[in-house]
């Protein structure tokens, strides 16, 4: 076992399975949190190994209702699950995580829903808390925001970026020493990032905002049909012009995608100063985004499609 934060809440293990049985055996629940993003087939795998657990829809009752079609999904874990052995096989990326609580659903859904929009820089942006790439990262550079991230929960079994198993116990040493005590559940957003998270991502930074922004536009395209380019992914396009719009000097997620719509809707040229005067502040060494993102509001906003 490799502790891997100054608290000894998160360490490094081999077996998740033993870890599971260990919180059975002590009274708790075992819930999986499933991404249908992580995998093609994700979704199915979840229906047809655990056909008789309730599948609840993270999104519902929050401002993402509306993305259901790509919410994470809630259920519980069969002892043995087939589900443990797809994961293990299937080396899907960010596929959520285990948990364990002795806390009732309600409780626990309530506090997950809480954490789906943080507050960052005095905006609103999406958290990926389920993906345990993102939440190992914080749970291992930041320890002591643990207690308050799981709440309810008391044990996270997830696997890191280079895939090796971890678990985070909120008590540390002291897993299950006290019964179950009802807390409170603080109106979303409540947990903000700081400098200290965005020096943590900085170098994941591209991966994390394009995900978002699929997120963002996933509903629009299949309502609106969106033009994309011939044979290409909304993803696949989406993450290639983030790392168009980062290297302009672009750095928030709303001056990011709207640098995504417009291209969306004004081709691979844009952003032509040359050829566009009114978008001569994307073309500014050094770049003012406030003026770049007033730009791109109007300039998203006229016809245009893809050349």
């Amino acid at each position: 076992m490799e502790v891997m934060n100054a608290c000894d809440t998160l360490r490094r293990v081999e077996n998740p399975g033993a870890l599971l049985q260990e919180a059975r055996d002590k009274g708790c629940a075992v819930w999986l949190i499933l991404d249908p993003l992580c995998h093609q087939e994700a979704l199915a795998q979840l229906y047809d190994n655990e056909p008789d657990a309730e599948k609840t829809i993270l999104f519902l009752k929050t401002m993402l209702a509306e993305s259901s079609a790509v919410s994470p999904r809630l259920a519980a874990l069969s002892l043995d699950s087939p589900m443990e052995r797809w994961i293990n096989d299937s080396k899907a990326s960010g596929w959520g995580f285990y948990f364990t609580s002795d806390a009732p659903f309600s409780e626990i859904l309530a506090h997950l829903r809480s954490l789906v929009f943080i507050k960052r820089g005095g905006k609103r942006v999406i958290f990926r808390f389920w993906d345990g790439r993102i939440l190992s990262r914080i749970c291992q550079g930041i320890p002591e925001d643990i207690p308050m991230l799981l709440g309810p929960i008391l044990r996270i079994l997830t696997q890191d970026e280079g895939d090796g198993w971890v678990c985070i116990d909120r008590d540390g040493d002291a897993y299950m020493a006290e019964a179950h005590r009802p807390g409170t559940v603080l109106p979303s957003p409540w947990y903000a990032f700081t400098d200290r998270h965005d020096r943590l991502f900085h170098d994941k930074r591209p991966g994390i905002v394009a995900r978002n922004i699929v997120e963002s536009l996933f509903n629009e395209k299949m309502e609106y049909g969106l033009a994309l380019p011939p044979n290409e992914a909304l993803s696949t396009f989406v993450a290639r012009h983030v790392n168009r719009g980062l290297p302009l000097g672009l750095w928030g997620l709303e001056a990011l995608e709207l640098f995504v719509r417009c291209s969306l809707r004004h081709g691979e040229c844009f952003p032509d100063a040359q050829a566009m005067p009114v978008l001569s502040p994307l073309a500014r060494t050094p770049l003012d985004e406030d003026a770049s993102v007033a730009v791109m509001r109007r300039f998203c906003n006229q016809r245009g499609s893809h050349v």
